[in-house]
């Protein structure tokens, strides 16, 4: 089977994934984004996780549903 590629324009991308149901969205953004490492998480690592929960439970983060 052949692969047919078709320009794009970015807003035109950008409005065909707000119209997608949010776990088909999720499923395309963790398999063109998300590389699986199961090596065991850095310091400097665990910090990041940390302070980003930390500002998850502070309600400082942006949901995706708010930027469409």
């Amino acid at each position: 089977m052949s692969v047919k590629t078709l320009p794009i324009s970015e807003d035109a991308t950008v409005s065909m994934l707000k119209e997608l149901r949010e776990d088909d969205l999720l499923t395309i953004f963790f398999k063109t984004f998300v590389e699986t490492d199961s090596s065991p998480l850095s310091e400097e690592g665990k910090k990041i996780i940390n302070e980003a929960l930390y500002e998850f439970e502070k309600g400082e983060t942006i949901k995706w549903k708010d930027l469409k």
